[in-house]
C-alpha cells in the first residue's frame, strides 16, 4: 500500500540536517552542485523534498537534502513546501521511498545501490531485501547481487565519490579492492592526476598489478620510480602527453622483448629510406617474420602505369 503523505509548509530550522539515516549519497557528494544551486535560485524547489516527523518540531530528511540546502544557500528560505510522512513510518519504508525517488531520477549510481542495501539489511533479511528491491533496479532477485554491491563500500570515501560521480569505473574499482590501502591510493592518485579514461584506467591497473607481482614489489614502489615521476611531474607537459608516455613506459616494462623487437624494426625500416607515404608493417606482436609494404597511388591510372615494374620486381624476387 502506498505511503500516506501530507503536504506542509516546513520551517527549515525544524529539519534535522545532521541525520543521514536515509541518505544514499557518499559523504563527499552531499553538497548541492553548482547546477542545482543555479536552478533553485532561478525557479525554486520544483520537486518537493520528503520528510518524516521525528517529534512535534523535528523532521528527518527522507529525500531532497541537497534541494533543501540549495534553498537555504540561494533563496535564504526560512520555510519550503515538503511532503511529510507520519512519525510511525517504519525505517525500511523511508529507505524504500528514497530508493524509488532515486531510481526515478534516472541515474542511480552503483554506490547509491550499495549504500541502500547496506542500510536496508539492518531492517530486512537478505532474501526479503533481494526479492523486494532488486527488481526495482532492473536486476534479478538473487542475493549474489547484494554480495557484489556491498564490498564496494570498503573503498575510501574519495574513491567512493569518484565511483559515484563516474570518474572511476566500477570494474576498476573492484580491481582496486584487491590491492592494499597504500597501493590502491597510489594507483588512484595517478588516475586522478591524468584524468584517465575508462580504457586507460583498466590498462594501468592491469599493468601495475602484473609488474608489481612479477618483480615482487608494491604498486606504490613501482609508481614511485624516478622514471614515473619524471613523466608525471614536468609542468610543461600536458595531460595527454603524460598519459601516452606513462602507458608507453608500462608497455616497455611488461613486454621488454616486444619493445626490443619494435626498436630493431624501426631501425630496419629507417635504413630502407622508404619514400614518403610508403609504410612497412610487421605481423602482430612479431608472431611471424612476415612484413607488409603499403604503397599509396594517386589513382587507379597511376597504379596501372606502375604495375608492370612492380610485377617484374615480384617475379625477380620469386625467382
Amino acid at each position: 500500500m502506498p505511503p500516506t503523505f501530507r503536504s506542509s509548509l516546513v520551517n527549515l530550522h525544524h529539519i534535522n540536517f545532521q541525520d543521514f539515516s536515509n541518505s544514499l549519497t557518499p559523504e563527499e557528494a552531499r553538497e548541492p552542485s553548482p547546477a542545482l544551486l543555479d536552478s533553485v535560485a532561478r525557479a525554486g524547489i520544483l520537486h518537493p523534498p520528503i520528510l518524516r516527523e521525528q517529534g512535534r518540531t523535528s523532521m528527518e530528511i527522507v529525500t531532497g537534502r541537497r534541494r533543501l540546502l540549495a534553498a537555504q544557500q540561494t533563496l535564504h528560505s526560512i520555510s519550503t513546501i515538503c511532503l511529510v510522512l507520519p512519525a510511525d513510518t517504519l525505517p525500511a519504508e523511508t529507505l524504500a521511498i528514497n530508493l524509488e525517488d532515486t531510481v526515478l531520477r534516472g541515474d542511480i549510481s552503483v554506490v547509491e545501490q550499495a549504500i541502500f542495501f547496506q542500510k536496508i539489511l539492518a531492517h530486512l533479511d537478505e532474501n526479503e531485501a533481494a526479492q523486494r528491491f532488486l527488481p526495482v533496479l532492473g536486476l534479478e532477485p538473487h542475493r549474489h547481487h547484494l554480495h557484489s554491491l556491498l564490498p564496494l563500500l570498503r573503498l575510501e570515501e574519495h574513491l567512493l565519490t569518484a565511483l559515484h560521480e563516474g570518474r572511476l569505473h566500477e570494474g576498476v574499482a573492484r580491481e582496486l579492492l584487491a590491492l592494499n590501502f597504500t597501493d590502491r591510493l597510489s594507483l588512484y592518485e595517478v588516475m586522478e592526476i591524468l584524468s584517465l579514461s575508462v580504457s586507460n584506467q583498466k590498462k594501468i591497473t592491469i599493468s601495475c598489478r602484473e609488474l608489481a607481482a612479477r618483480h615482487n614489489t608494491s604498486v606504490m614502489a613501482l609508481l614511485s620510480q624516478p622514471e614515473v615521476r619524471e613523466i608525471l611531474d614536468p609542468q610543461e607537459t600536458n595531460i595527454p602527453q603524460k598519459t601516452a608516455r606513462l602507458m608507453q613506459w608500462l608497455t616497455e616494462q611488461r613486454f621488454p622483448n616486444l619493445t626490443e623487437a619494435e626498436q630493431e624494426f624501426r631501425a630496419f625500416t629507417a635504413a630502407l629510406k622508404l619514400p614518403n607515404g610508403v609504410a612497412l608493417n610487421h605481423s602482430p606482436s612479431f608472431e611471424q617474420d612476415q612484413v607488409h609494404l603499403t604503397i599509396p597511388f594517386t589513382n587507379r591510372e597511376a597504379l596501372r602505369t606502375t604495375w608492370p615494374l612492380i610485377a617484374d620486381a615480384l617475379k625477380a624476387h620469386e625467382g
